[in-house]
């Protein structure tokens, strides 16, 4: 039987009508939708220029923090204006706790976790990372400006979590 009984062929026609073009607009909105959706991460990925990535990924959790470079994080010159930062993040702390890099010299952080999961975060710029054990993640970053900049961790890791904080220190080009 015809849902459209009772209604004469004007109203049934208008009836079947409207409900084609509403499901033309509904499905024109979803793609629409999508479409935005992939946009924007393809604009952040590409235009922030900043994508992570990970070294290798260890069976055992605390194989990567017990590294040479990962003992107490440490700061490696890798060429005339690139450094290394080798960053864990441990019970309420990040080692190194205070880093001194020049201005405009590229800085590739390798993060990683010795425990639990940590947020890498460093204030004022489009660097975050998770520090996971086990996996080394890896980012780059030029200091354009001099000063202070905070990392901090953004990712709930216990009680004193709100106290895990690290320093960058930018010097300014052309100081030794």
């Amino acid at each position: 039987m015809d849902n459209h009984s009772g209604m004469s062929p004007f109203e049934a026609a208008f009836h079947a009508s409207a409900e084609r073009h509403e499901r033309f607009w509904i499905f024109g909105v979803l793609v629409m939708l999508v479409l935005l959706t992939i946009g924007t991460m393809f604009y952040v990925v590409h235009d922030y220029g900043l994508v992570t990535g990970t070294r290798s990924y260890a069976t055992d959790p605390q194989a990567p923090a017990r590294e040479a470079p990962f003992q107490d994080g440490k700061v490696v010159r890798t060429g005339p204006n690139a450094y290394a930062v080798y960053m864990v993040g441990r019970a309420w702390h990040w080692a190194p706790d205070v880093i001194h890099v020049p201005q405009g010299a590229e800085i590739t952080f390798y993060v990683t976790s010795a425990d639990v999961l940590h947020g890498f975060e460093i204030q004022g710029t489009p660097v975050n990372l998770t520090a996971v054990p086990g996996v080394v993640g890896t980012v780059k970053y030029t200091f354009r400006h001099a000063g202070l900049f905070r990392i901090i961790c953004n990712e709930y890791c216990g009680m004193f979590h709100h106290a895990m904080v690290a320093r960058i220190i930018v010097d300014p080009a052309g100081t030794p």
